[in-house]
C-alpha cells in the first residue's frame, strides 16, 4: 500500500493506548500526526467549540518521535476541524478515529466522539475511519497493538471502499477476533437506556451522574442481524455511515398529509432524485 498522510484523533485523550497503539503501528508505513483531546470526553457526540470559550493547543515530543502530537482541548470535533486548518501543513490522505476502548455499535454511535470526529472528517472532504474495540477491561497497549495490527492489514480495503462509495466507515472489533472474519453490514436498531444516579451532599443539594449507556437490545434487536449480531458472533463488522439523515420515504407521506404538491419526484437516495415536471 501506498504511503499516507494519516491523522489520528479520538474521543479518550492523546495518550489513550488506543491511538498511542494505533500511531506505533501504523507510522512504521505511513507520515502520522496525532491532534486529540487533551483529556478523555467520552460521549462529547458532534459537539463543536462554537466561540464559547478558547481552544488551547500543546505539542508534546515523545518517544515516538515519527509522530506529531497536538493535544488539544476541545472536542473531538474541534481536533478534526483544527488539524485541518492550522495544525497540519497540508490535508491529510485519511483521518482514522479511535481506537475506542469500547464498541460504538447501533445507536450508540449517535453520541460517540469517535464517530462524530470520523463523520466531521468525511464533511471537510477526507476519508475518514472510525474504529472501536471491545477491549474495556484491557490495561496498557498490548490488546490494542492487536487490534492496531489487524486493523492495519485490512486499510487498503477499507480506504478503497471509502473511495468507492464517498462514505465513513464504522470498524467495531469483538473480544476475540481471533479468526478475523469481517462482515459488512448495517447498525442495529435500539433504544438506549440512559439511566441516572443522585448522590447529595450535607446541604441536601442532589447532583446526578449519568451512568454508561446501555443499549435496551432483546431478542428483536438480534433478529435484525445488523452489527451487534455480527460482534456476539465475534465477526470483526464494519458499518458504512452516510452524512445525508434525511427520510426520503417520508417526505410524500407528509405532503400529502398537507395537501402539497412536491417540486421533485423521488425515488430513492441519492441518485435517484430528479426533476418533477
Amino acid at each position: 500500500m501506498k504511503s499516507m498522510n494519516i491523522l489520528l484523533t479520538n474521543e479518550e485523550g492523546c495518550f489513550a493506548p488506543g491511538i498511542i497503539a494505533l500511531a506505533k503501528t501504523l507510522s512504521t508505513q505511513h507520515r502520522v500526526v496525532i491532534a486529540a483531546p487533551i483529556s478523555p470526553l467520552s460521549g462529547a457526540g458532534h459537539t463543536l467549540t462554537n466561540g464559547n470559550a478558547p481552544i488551547r493547543v500543546r505539542q508534546y515530543f515523545t518517544q515516538l518521535s515519527k509522530v506529531k502530537i497536538f493535544a488539544v482541548t476541545g472536542t473531538p470535533c474541534d481536533c478534526v476541524t483544527l488539524a485541518l486548518d492550522k495544525l497540519l501543513k497540508s490535508k491529510p490522505d485519511l483521518i482514522i478515529s479511535g481506537i475506542d476502548g469500547a464498541n460504538n455499535r447501533g445507536e450508540t454511535m449517535l453520541s460517540s466522539g469517535v464517530v462524530s470526529a470520523a463523520i466531521q472528517g468525511t464533511i471537510q472532504g477526507i476519508p475518514s475511519i472510525a474504529v472501536s474495540a471491545n477491549l474495556e477491561n484491557a490495561k496498557g497497549e498490548t490488546e490494542f497493538r492487536k487490534v492496531a495490527n489487524v486493523f492495519a492489514k485490512h486499510l487498503p480495503d477499507f480506504v478503497r471502499l471509502i473511495k468507492q462509495g464517498a462514505v465513513t466507515l464504522n470498524v467495531n472489533f469483538p473480544t476475540d477476533f481471533s479468526k478475523r472474519k469481517i462482515k459488512y453490514t448495517h447498525a442495529t436498531d435500539g433504544l438506549i437506556d440512559n439511566k441516572y444516579y443522585s448522590e447529595g451532599n450535607s446541604f441536601g443539594l442532589f447532583y446526578y451522574w449519568l451512568k454508561t449507556p446501555r443499549m435496551g437490545f432483546g431478542l428483536e434487536a438480534l433478529d435484525q442481524k445488523g452489527d451487534l449480531y455480527w460482534l456476539k458472533r465475534n465477526f470483526i463488522t464494519v458499518t458504512p455511515l452516510k452524512l445525508d439523515l434525511t427520510c426520503y420515504k417520508s417526505i410524500p407521506l407528509l405532503e400529502k398529509a398537507l395537501g402539497l404538491v412536491s417540486p421533485v419526484t423521488i425515488e430513492t437516495h441519492p441518485k435517484g432524485i430528479r426533476s418533477g415536471k
